[in-house]
């Protein structure tokens, strides 16, 4: 595997330590599968190494390696796609939580249970309540030195086998609640709590021998020293845990993907067809030479988000980002591979087949492509609102056509409509068919919202502009054909190339 030059010394020997583990754990992930029986023997030896607490800080238990450390870990043992989803499970089931919102007697508690190997399980998905994680209906009330949670949850990895698990509750119906976002709280859920059981089992692709199930919760009681932060914080708390698990997810399907490189070149090297190797094909080195830019890119956006977040960066967008790239192309890589190994690549005596079951799950586990592409938009519109602001355009004097402009105008202190009308009009010049800003406009005038408004709509009333208006008022304005002819005369408009013969317009 490779190494990144960001990696300390200990980061790189704790890679080339798993990956050698994992190797030794192979055959008994293989011999797991076939039987259907859950590995508690090989998560045994992942608790006795301590390698569950790869991103728990040192002072609680763990090996201190950050959330690069987690992702060498994640990538390593996910060359097993049983054994990889729990081993991400038990970190996922509170660690960046109890991390960043837990109390210090908290951490004192579970944090080293972590490391240690305790399984853990992350529990928001509901019957009516999926990727629409804000409509939770599960709910927690209080009932003296308890809260006393009700409810269903499905889809939840590890359920039944899971010791700790992460569960977001309702506790506010209130609108105002709602609409920030402070109507859910985060608890940690011991197995064993009174009304607390597995309702069903689940028989999924990609989890022959995992367990995925339903809870349901009836009055579970649970202690106060077990909510994570304070009531209401639950969204922020999930949403922080999320960015993490998608981060994690990355490094599990970077690893799928590497596997498949390992299966079919090897094969395509030794499956003769035609007379000779069926690597030799140029349409399978095409999907050969796909896989392995798959492989290359995957690693580095997820290592790079890693590393992001070790230096306490704000990785929402460079995660989703990753979490699209990497889920969608470990699909793809996995239908290359099948096509390359062909009717082989289709039973279960090689992983392709069980890796394009899980990579499927993926694309809707941790968070829905849809989803993620939401975020990205979203967090691209906050986060690069500087790179993303328009390029204001004007005519240039001898040319006659829109360049990019080298200065920013000079503001007018007073704005009245003609003013404002020819402003309108010299933007429908350099961009006939788009509207201007509030911002395009406030960059001519030094003037407040509220007067610039007034002339706005003063214009309005005499069909001289066309409005848009958001939730915050007027976004966006356009001169009208009316307006065009009070701002300038039309020859003003008028523009041709040079090639264009005068007789030839009118």
């Amino acid at each position: 595997m490779d190494f990144y030059p960001w990696w300390t010394d200990e980061q790189k020997a704790f890679a080339a330590e798993v990956h050698a583990f994992v190797r030794e754990l192979m055959p008994r992930d293989a011999e797991s599968r076939w039987k259907r029986e859950f590995p508690w023997d090989i998560f045994e030896k992942i608790g006795e190494r301590g390698y569950t607490g790869a991103g728990v800080p040192k002072e609680y238990g763990g090996l201190g390696l950050g959330a690069t450390g987690a992702c060498i870990a994640a990538e390593a043992f996910s060359r097993m796609p049983g054994p990889g989803r729990v081993f991400i499970g038990n970190m996922l089931g509170g660690l960046r939580q109890v991390i960043e919102f837990g109390s210090e007697e908290q951490k004192k508690r579970f944090l080293p249970r972590i490391a240690q190997g305790e399984m853990g399980a992350i529990v928001i998905t509901e019957p009516v309540a999926g990727t629409d994680a804000a409509a939770i209906e599960m709910t927690a009330r209080r009932g003296g030195d308890v809260y006393l949670l009700n409810g269903k949850k499905r889809y939840i990895v590890s359920a039944g086998v899971a010791q700790r698990y992460m569960v977001y509750a309702l506790t506010s119906d209130k609108p105002e609640d709602r609409k920030r976002y402070r109507h859910l709280t985060a608890f940690v859920v011991e197995k064993g709590s009174p009304g607390f059981t597995v309702e069903k089992i689940n028989e999924i692709i990609g989890f022959e021998n995992i367990q995925n199930g339903a809870l349901d919760f009836k009055d579970v009681p649970v202690p106060m020293d077990q909510v994570l932060g304070e009531e209401g914080q639950g969204w922020s708390i999930m949403t922080a845990g999320l960015n993490f698990e998608r981060t994690l997810i990355c490094a599990q399907t970077a690893a799928w993907m590497g596997e498949l490189l390992r299966n079919t070149v090897p094969y395509a090297e030794r499956r003769v067809q035609f007379g000779r190797p069926t690597i030799s094909f140029t349409n399978n080195q095409f999907k050969i030479a796909d896989m392995v830019s798959r492989v290359k890119i995957s690693r580095l956006l997820t290592y790079y988000t890693a590393y992001l977040w070790d230096l306490g960066w704000d990785i929402t967008l460079e995660s989703n980002v990753a979490k699209v790239y990497n889920c969608e192309g470990a699909v793809g890589a996995s239908l290359d591979a099948i096509q390359v190994m062909g009717g082989d690549g289709l039973t279960p005596f090689y992983p392709l087949s069980a890796i394009y079951g899980v990579s499927k799950v993926e694309n809707i586990a941790g968070g829905t492509m849809e989803a993620c592409r939401m975020v990205i938009q979203r967090a691209a519109m906050k986060q690069m609102a500087e790179d993303l602001k328009m390029c204001r355009r004007v005519i240039h004097a001898e040319l006659g056509v829109p360049v990019p402009a080298a200065t920013e105008p000079e503001k007018a202190r007073s704005i009245d409509e003609e003013s404002l009308l020819k402003v309108l009009g010299e933007d429908y010049r350099a961009n006939p068919g788009l509207h201007m800003s509030r911002d395009d406009i406030k960059a001519f005038f030094d003037v407040d919202d509220k007067d610039l408004d007034q002339v706005l709509v003063d214009l309005e009333g005499k069909g001289d502009v066309r409005l848009v208006r958001d939730k915050k008022g007027i976004a966006l304005a356009k001169a009208s054909y009316e307006g065009l002819g009070k701002a300038f005369p039309l020859d003003y408009y008028k523009w041709f190339p040079s090639w264009i013969d005068e007789g030839r317009v009118f």
